[in-house]
């Protein structure tokens, strides 16, 4: 009996390390954790490219913003409009405006990507200008916050969460494996 006990067992763990009759393989410790170590890496690369997706794309705007958030707003004619006109959507290649203002100068709109369609030269607009800026402007519904938000800051949103829950989980693996 003990004979046949013995045997038993020895099938039981034979059945255990190659998964006979339950659906799995046994894989040693070392190698669930270069998976887990490899899932964690990609998964941080991925937000940590979100990240710089959003930031990059938000540059603009921002940039946008330090320079004309304490611009003066001045009555300006638009002078030329220059427009590509892909299938869906109008989108300005170059608008140009007079200041009407006493500033009798030129101005190009900066970040034109964003300026309203239908523009043409003879549009009374209010720009943003600045006087340490000379030659650019902005128009006002171009310093929004969905301008900054979209798609910039929802990028950088989705990059933060992983990039912070996988970092924060690779130290406490790393700060682990230091101690043990």
């Amino acid at each position: 009996m003990t004979g046949g006990a013995a045997v038993t067992q020895e099938s039981r763990q034979v059945d255990k390390i190659i998964g006979v009759g339950r659906g799995r393989v046994y894989r040693p410790q070392g190698v669930k954790r270069i998976r887990r170590a490899v899932g964690y890496t990609l998964a941080l690369t991925v937000g940590l490219l979100f990240v710089t997706v959003g930031v990059v794309s938000s540059l603009g705007n921002v940039a946008a913003r330090l320079h004309f958030d304490d611009a003066d707003q001045v009555p300006a004619v638009v002078v030329g409009a220059d427009y590509n006109r892909p299938q869906m959507k109008q989108s300005p290649k170059f608008v140009s405006a007079a200041l009407t203002d006493g500033h009798k100068m030129r101005a190009s709109i900066d970040n034109v990507g964003q300026a309203p369609d239908g523009l043409s030269p003879g549009d009374h607009v209010t720009v943003l200008y600045d006087a340490a800026r000379p030659g650019h402007a902005l128009l006002p519904s171009q310093l929004r916050w969905e301008a900054l938000m979209f798609p910039g800051g929802l990028f950088l949103a989705c990059g933060l969460v992983p990039t912070i829950v996988y970092g924060l989980a690779i130290s406490r693996v790393i700060s682990a494996h230091l101690r043990g």
